[in-house]
């Protein structure tokens, strides 16, 4: 059951859903903090120096023609990238939260909570 304060947010409790989620920032060292910020920004800035080269590329090859595609009978239409992009990452990440929810039952098996 989730605890309430007049001024705060409920706290998730072991007993809760939204608990399996809930990092505990004050048993990870401030280092790895840092770093995990360092990495995300990383990983970011070559992500929009990829959509930059990308967008170079698509008005480059924007001014070539292309041809329609014939169909054909009987094959289902083929969904949109954009389609078939959010739906594998629905997918991802369904077995990352299932993967994740595995590793902490697993921990939880294999080192008990200690008792004071």
């Amino acid at each position: 059951m989730a605890t309430t304060t007049a001024n705060a947010k409920a706290t998730p409790t072991p007993e809760t859903p939204e608990a399996a989620h809930v990092t505990d920032a004050t048993q990870i060292p401030e280092p790895a903090h840092k770093i995990r910020e360092q990495v995300l920004s990383s990983v970011k800035q070559g992500q929009q120096l990829s959509i930059d080269a990308a967008q170079g590329w698509a008005k480059a090859v924007s001014a070539l023609p292309v041809p329609d595609l014939p169909k054909i009978p009987g094959l289902p239409a083929v969904p949109s990238i954009e389609t078939a992009t959010r739906f594998s990452f629905d997918i991802a990440t369904e077995l990352l939260n299932n993967q994740r929810d595995f590793a902490l039952q697993l921990t939880h098996v294999l080192a008990p909570a200690k008792t004071s």
